[in-house]
């Protein structure tokens, strides 16, 4: 059996030397970029679509094992489909095995040309390839770059980066929390007043007002009134921030196909198990069926969620009640619920 994922032919030399030349500033640059975006801090929403979205892939069975497709390798995938809605791997030939080399950033080019640029200790490896040679999965592909991956964030218009200035423009509002200003009399000295002024910028408690003038214009009040403190504090009841933070909660999880029920709050573990089963069936199975034409290239034919749905035996062991109930024989319901006999003759 040859296990080299394409043929190896005389014009191969021909197409490795007509690739384009990367030049040092390329490089840079792209490195620049990719740390970038990956330096941006994840709101708790988009942390919590990522890790679901990668433990879910590393859930998957994929058909044949053994293969260099391990879970480790599932679950980079289905991070960077989240993420990226593209990941990238270099496909080589170890011996007569064949093995996978996650890429951290790449350069394709007409007539699947390729260059991959690897991520190790202290340097970067860059290697030209041709098509044959990576393992490049996609999703949500628009029509006008179909070869590009778009990530759930940026179908429903949003990113990573977006949901942590949001967060961050909350957290900002609070800033002001127990802090006032506090009126001071003309006998104190002016330094004394920029001093806690200049306090209050640097966070301090109290600011100083200079005199009943000053105290009218800056806070609306009848300028003969009484001085007072004035709470700079936000006030965050009157704002209503909760149910906004939830819904937008909400919609993100159901915009990247996880059905909001599965983090319930509630704990209600109907509900969480049928979020799981809608998840399962829904939104991985199906992504997974997406990427088995690319994943070929390594000999996997399928990739299932048995293990994913099979894991739940309390909702499996009610599936069997439910099944023998509506009149179906006992072995058969087990092996719809995917209970099969082991050897012994008992079910696993």
């Amino acid at each position: 059996m040859k296990l080299w994922p394409f043929p190896r032919r005389e014009t191969e030399r021909e197409q490795r030397a007509a690739f384009p030349s990367v030049t040092a500033e390329h490089l840079a640059g792209r490195r620049a970029g990719v740390l970038s975006d990956g330096a941006v801090p994840l709101s708790a929403t988009v942390a919590t679509i990522a890790g679901t979205w990668s433990r879910a892939f590393a859930m998957l069975d994929a058909n044949p094992d053994p293969n260099p497709l391990t879970a480790a390798h599932l679950a980079a995938i289905g991070l960077d489909l989240c993420l990226r809605g593209q990941s990238c791997f270099h496909i080589r030939v170890e011996g007569s095995d064949l093995s996978l080399h996650r890429v951290a950033y790449w350069d394709q080019f007409a007539g699947g040309r390729f260059h991959l640029h690897i991520a190790h200790p202290h340097q970067t490896e860059t290697i030209r390839a041709l098509a044959g040679e990576v393992l490049m999965l996609t999703i949500n592909s628009p029509a006008n770059a179909p070869w590009q991956g778009r990530p759930p964030f940026q179908m429903m218009g949003g990113s990573p980066r977006l949901m942590a200035d949001i967060e961050r423009a909350v957290a900002g509002a609070v800033d002001w929390v127990g802090r006032g200003v506090l009126p001071f009399p003309d006998a104190v000295p002016e330094e004394q007043q920029n001093a806690a002024i200049r306090g209050l910028k640097g966070g301090g408690m109290l600011a100083t007002i200079r005199s009943k003038a000053d105290f009218a214009t800056s806070t609306g009040s009848n300028r003969a009134s009484e001085f007072r403190r004035v709470e700079l504090t936000p006030d965050l009841e009157q704002a209503d921030l909760n149910p906004t933070v939830d819904q937008l909660h909400n919609r993100l999880l159901a915009a990247a196909g996880i059905p909001p029920a599965l983090l319930t709050p509630s704990g209600n573990a109907g509900a969480m198990r049928e979020a799981y089963r809608l998840f399962c069936l829904q939104t991985v199975e199906p992504l997974a069926r997406t990427l088995l034409p690319e994943l070929s290239k390594i000999g996997v034919m399928s990739l299932s969620t048995r293990s994913m749905l099979s894991a739940d035996v309390a909702g499996r062991a009610r599936a069997v009640g439910t099944l023998v109930g509506a009149g179906v024989p006992l072995d058969q319901a087990m092996q719809l619920v995917g209970w099969g006999k082991a050897d012994g003759g008992a079910y696993e």
